[in-house]
């Protein structure tokens, strides 16, 4: 199996892949780690503003607040439980959405 058709999930919001090609599974998870360091970016007052969560960051970080899941072929993300913003969630739901759609582009 390659991947499932696109149709078959795109009404999640969080699900970034379908298939059990690892190869293509990390490259989804890295084209979305740059869109959220993207918004990140748009944000960057937001996340300065709460400072460091560990002793190595300067600033909080976008990639503290989501969590991947790997299961049975699907990798998705969701976002932990804490107080980030419902703009900043929604934008990484709509980035979610763009990758899949250039996927069914793809496909």
């Amino acid at each position: 199996m390659n991947s499932v058709a696109l149709t078959n999930w795109t009404s999640f919001s969080n699900i970034l892949y379908i298939g059990d090609e690892a190869h293509a599974c990390i490259k989804m998870i890295e084209k979305f780690n740059a869109k959220l360091d993207e918004i990140e970016h748009i944000y960057s007052a937001w996340f300065y503003r709460r400072g460091g969560k560990n002793n190595f960051a300067n600033h909080d970080r976008l990639q503290h607040h989501i969590q991947y899941h790997f299961e049975g072929g699907i990798a998705a993300f969701k976002f932990k439980n804490d107080d980030l913003p419902a703009v900043i969630r929604a934008e990484c739901l709509s980035a979610c959405r763009e990758l899949v759609a250039g996927q069914m582009h793809i496909a």
